[in-house]
C-alpha cells in the first residue's frame, strides 16, 4: 500500500514542525520572544490542529497492524505517549527517523550531501574524542 510508505515520514515532519511551534509558543509565553497577538493565536491554533494528526497516526497504525489492542499498546507505547502534547518533545529522541523523513520528503541531493557531511564530521569528532 502506497500510504504505508509515505505516512510515517509525513508524521515525523509534522512532529518536527509541532516541536518548533511548541518551542516558539513557550518562548512567547515566558517573554523570550515577542510576536504579534495574531501570530500567537495562529501558532496555538496550528498546535491544536496538529494534535489531530498524531491521534490519526495512532488510529491508522492500529488499523494497519495485525495485533490486538494490548499487544499494540505494548509494542507502540512510546508513540502513544508522544501523542500527548507535553510529551511530544521526546520525539527528538527519535531524531534519526525524522532526518530520514526529511531526506525522503525533500528528495534533494543537496540535503543528502549535507547530511553525509554532518555524519562524517560527527564520526570524526567521535573518534577524536575517544582517543
Amino acid at each position: 500500500m502506497d500510504a504505508e510508505r509515505w505516512w510515517p515520514p509525513f508524521v515525523e515532519v509534522v512532529a518536527l514542525a509541532w516541536i518548533v511551534l511548541f518551542v516558539v509558543d513557550v518562548a512567547v509565553s515566558v517573554d523570550l520572544l515577542v510576536v504579534s497577538e495574531s501570530l500567537t493565536g495562529t501558532i496555538r491554533g496550528v498546535l491544536q490542529w496538529l494534535l489531530v494528526v498524531f491521534l490519526l497516526d495512532i488510529a491508522v497504525l492500529y488499523r494497519w497492524s495485525d495485533q490486538g489492542p494490548r499487544r499494540f499498546v505494548r509494542s507502540n507505547w512510546f508513540l502513544i505517549l508522544t501523542a500527548v502534547p507535553w510529551f511530544r518533545p521526546f520525539r527528538l529522541l527519535r531524531i534519526g527517523r525524522s532526518i530520514r523523513a526529511l531526506r525522503l520528503l525533500s528528495g534533494s541531493r543537496r540535503v543528502g550531501s549535507f547530511l553525509n557531511k554532518v555524519r562524517r564530521k560527527c564520526h570524526s569528532l567521535w573518534h577524536r574524542l575517544r582517543r
